[in-house]
Order: C-alpha cells, then structure tokens, then sequence
C-alpha cells in the first residue's frame, strides 16, 4: 500500500535533490568534450566544454600534468584564433565587422573593430604569429565588388598586435619573419622591413623582374632571403650589419610566368631551389646553392610532386608519383646532406589529397585535423610523420605505428607539443613519446575535477554536508513528534 509523504518531510526531500543536484560528476567524462587543442611555449591547452554546465574550460598539459582553468566565454559568440601561452586571441564576427580581443586570467579585452570588411571571403581577418607579436591582416571590401558576378578587387590593411597594443603599418603586402632581424619582410611592389614596434627599417625592390616569390634560409649562424621571379632570374640577400646585402643575382635561362624556379618558404641548410625542365615538364629538378652558383643535385621523373618539409634543424624533400596507373603515389623521403639528396624511406599510399605543414607554422593555432580518407604529413622536431584514417609512419624510419582503436577510421585531430605527438577526438586524448600511446584522459578529467574543487565544488565536502544536514533535519522532526 502506498504511502503519502507527509508535509513537514517535504523540505528534506527538497533540499537532498538540490544538494545532490549540485554534485558535479566529472568521472567518466560523458558530457565533456575536447573542442581544440593549442601548442605553444613548450604546452598544449586544450579547449573542453562540458554539455551539462555548458561551461568552457581550458585545460594546459606541459607534457607531465595537467593544470585546468574555467573560461567565462561562449564560443557561440566567440571565435579563438591563437593561444600563446600567456592569452587567448579571439573574434568576433568574421565579415563585414569583426571585433578583435584578448582573453587574459578571466578578463576579456576589446583590441579593435574593424569595419568595412570584404563580404568575398570566408574572414576578413589573417593572422600570424611570430612568437612575441601578432602580423594582422584585415581585408576591406571594394566599392566595385559585385557579389552576383563574383567580382572583387581587394583592399589590404597591415598591423602589428604586440603587447595587445595595436599598430597600424603604412605597408602592404605578405609578411615573412626574419629572426635574424628580428624584423617583419612584408611584400608588395616594394619590400619593406619592418622592426616589432612597427618602425620601418629599409626597403627593397625585389619585383622589377617580374612577380617574384621568396624563402627563408637558415643555413648554420647565417640568414639568407632567396627570391625568384617568373621571368628566371634569382637572387640571394645575406643579413649583414641588420640589413639585407645582395649576394647572388643571375637569371635561369628564359622562363615563361609561371616556369619558376622556386625556392621552399622556409628551409634549414644551403639554398635550393626548385624546378621544371622546360623541355620536359614530367621531370622536376633540385639546385643546391654552393656558395658561388647553384648546381644540379637531383632529378625526379615521373610527374613527381616535390613537397619541401623543415624540422627543428633540418630540411627534407618529399616527393610523390603517381603509381599504379594513378591508383596510388609512391611517397619517397630525402634528406640533404652536404650536396647530396639521401634516400630515407618509400612508402606506397592510395591516391588522395595530401597536406604537408611544417611544424613552424602551427605554433599557437589549432590542432591539425585528419579526415577519413586524407593524410597528413607533418614535421616534427627531427622527424617526418604521415598520419592516415589508421596508421601514424615515422617517414624518417620507415617505422610505422597503429593508432589507438579510439581513433582509427575516424577524424581526429593532432598536434606537437613536450618532445611528442599528441592526438584526440571529441572524446580521447592520447600522447605519443618514446615510440608508444599514453592514454591521458584521465588525467585530464582529473585536472577538471580538482578545478572544480577549488572553486567550492568538492563532491566529498558536498556529500559529508549533505549528510550532516539531512541527520540534523531528521532528528528535529523526531522532536516535533
């Protein structure tokens, strides 16, 4: 027979479902999931939501442990676009009007509106990051753009973010650090150097030659700056005295636009270039800069793609051909060693879309993704790595490892961080080191558990409360009895 709770047990009832409502449970991490993860200063923070409290944490991993903070952010509203270890770099809109801000121990700053933005892009804003200060690029919109047409001609503006104080730049064009310098090189018609606090330093002509492109060298204790024009003419600037010093300038025959060659955007060791055979575009050809001229060094045959990949202290060349009857590209990794190309590894893959980043460019922005079907190729400190749906390949060892059943035929996402390979889902994260996969989810969970803590959630403290509150409700009702 049922029983009808009396009126004067109502309150306890009551109160137990609110306390035990406000438990927080973080232990098999069901409701939480890993949004994105950032590398930079030597740690990755990665973005975690939790779906029950709809709260945003950030949740920093050196590699050893893990440290969690609450963000008082919505990511409906907000768009991240770099973390650097000290703050978070948000958007807000990414047409027509996007405001810019900082996120820094709970404060949220506003650094700049920009209005007046290109609706021909997918964001009006570009952003690169150098290790100390931000290169921004915002993109106006032309009073000839005509969206049902396609039509547009763009307007550039250039600043510098440094100190989450802002600079405007009277320049134009793309932008390339210069350690060395410890200057911006940012092109247009003219080159300009540009110092962190926005001052100009010199400019330079690089295009009387036709439209040109340029590349980085750090070859030992020396900076060079390699630039070719589509007309064939090269050239070589040395930084000496803290500035650029033209060192080489010859042209490569008679090229038409668009025949290069080309020189890698950045390389570690003596210059190289790279190129067509103009008599016989199925074979592709490296020049190797030896101080006085550039020599040919190897040939690839086959309609090979050539893909140039730099480490920490090193630079690889990786080719692709097309094999099987195009079924599948033969992958073959070399490295240069004095004036030579030397064979690392061949790996056979089916024919799909490859991606090659060097692990300079990811410093700070999101975690890379790999999608079912695609590959990934990235540089590590002095390896070369291939990530499939399945497999992760050492390139430089020919060593290949599984990945975790978590993960495999599945998106997930990666990222450099602590002298390893850290990859995730929505749901898993694990570290790669020593040639083998940690699990370290939970320590995350750990972490947020702990964060939770300390902000007045303990569940032990709540429980024992709870238990005090509901033997002391209980006896007073005895007594009323």
């Amino acid at each position: 027979m049922s029983r009808v709770v009396g009126s004067k047990k109502l309150p306890v009832l009551f109160l137990l479902f609110l306390l035990i409502g406000s438990i927080p449970v973080w232990g098999k991490g069901d409701d939480l999931k890993i949004l994105d993860a950032y590398s930079a200063e030597g740690k990755i923070a990665f973005l975690v939501f939790n779906e029950t409290s709809e709260e945003l944490y950030s949740v920093v991993y050196n590699g050893h442990s893990f440290e969690a903070e609450r963000l008082n952010l919505t990511l409906s509203r907000y768009q991240v676009r770099h973390w650097n270890g000290e703050y978070w770099l948000l958007q807000k809109g990414e047409r027509g009007t996007v405001e810019l801000y900082t996120y820094h121990k709970g404060k949220l700053r506003l650094i700049e509106t920009f209005t007046g933005g290109s609706l021909c892009t997918d964001n009006d804003l570009d952003v690169k990051w150098n290790g100390g200060e931000y290169f921004l690029t915002f993109i106006m919109q032309d009073s000839n753009d005509d969206l049902n047409t396609g039509e547009c001609n763009f307007i550039f503006k250039y600043y510098l973010l440094k100190d989450e104080n802002l600079i405007p730049l009277n320049v134009s064009g793309p932008a390339m650090w210069i350690p060395a310098l410890n200057a911006w090189l940012v092109g247009g018609p003219l080159v300009y150097l540009v110092d962190e606090s926005g001052k100009l330093l010199d400019e330079y002509n690089f295009s009387k030659t036709g439209i040109y492109s340029a590349g980085l060298v750090i070859n030992g204790n020396e900076t060079l700056v390699t630039v070719s024009a589509d007309t064939g003419w090269v050239r070589i600037f040395a930084i000496r005295d803290s500035s650029l010093v033209l060192i080489y300038n010859k042209r490569f025959g008679e090229r038409e636009l668009g025949e290069g060659p080309y020189p890698p955007k950045v390389w570690v060791g003596k210059p190289v270039l790279f190129d067509r055979d103009t008599r016989n575009d199925s074979i592709s050809i490296v020049w190797l800069y030896n101080g006085t001229d550039f020599i040919k060094i190897h040939t690839f045959e086959g309609y090979a793609t050539l893909y140039p990949v730099t480490a920490f202290n090193r630079s690889y060349i990786l080719s692709g051909t097309p094999a099987n009857r195009g079924t599948h590209i033969l992958l073959n990794l070399f490295e240069l060693r004095d004036f030579s190309l030397v064979h690392l590894s061949s790996l056979k893959v089916r024919n799909g879309y490859i991606k090659v980043v060097n692990t300079g460019e990811l410093k700070g922005f999101p975690a890379l993704k790999v999608e079912s079907g695609s590959m990934l190729v990235v540089s590590g400190e002095n390896s070369v790595f291939l990530f499939n749906s399945t497999d992760m390949f050492d390139l430089t060892s020919g060593e290949g490892i599984d990945l975790p059943n978590a993960l495999k035929n599945h998106e997930y996402k990666l990222s450099f961080c602590c002298g390893g390979v850290v990859v995730f889902n929505e749901n898993r994260a694990y570290f790669f080191e020593n040639g083998k996969f940690s699990d370290i989810t939970p320590e995350m969970l750990s972490a947020l558990s702990r964060n939770s803590e300390s902000n007045g959630f303990s569940t032990p403290f709540t429980l024992i409360t709870l238990a005090v509150i509901i033997i002391v409700l209980l006896v007073s009702l005895r007594k009323r009895r």
